[in-house]
């Protein structure tokens, strides 16, 4: 059975991921509601849990994939709309 995935939406957003002992800025790909592509350094692993600051708020991922460019992330929380729409800014 297919289940139906969130609507992804292009982006070029700048942002700061951190795990319990690293920054890394990153560069947003693609968002939807339940989680992110990004291109930039590789975070440590597949399964390790990273944040990021979305309209003041922390927002809790996990990285659910890893390449040579960049990853994705999973929310642990589907973001709101008012956050999804700031993380849809396309930013040059």
């Amino acid at each position: 059975m297919l289940q139906e995935r969130p609507n992804r939406w292009p982006s070029a957003w700048s942002m700061e991921l951190f795990t319990g002992s690293a920054r890394f800025t990153v560069h947003v790909r693609n968002v939807s509601e339940t989680g992110l592509r990004f291109a930039g350094p590789r975070p440590p692993r597949v399964g390790a849990k990273v944040a990021f600051i979305a309209m003041g708020q922390k927002i809790q991922a996990r990285v659910v994939r890893c390449e040579p460019t960049g990853g994705a992330l999973e929310f642990r929380y589907p973001l709101t709309p008012a956050q999804l729409a700031n993380l849809r800014q396309y930013r040059v």
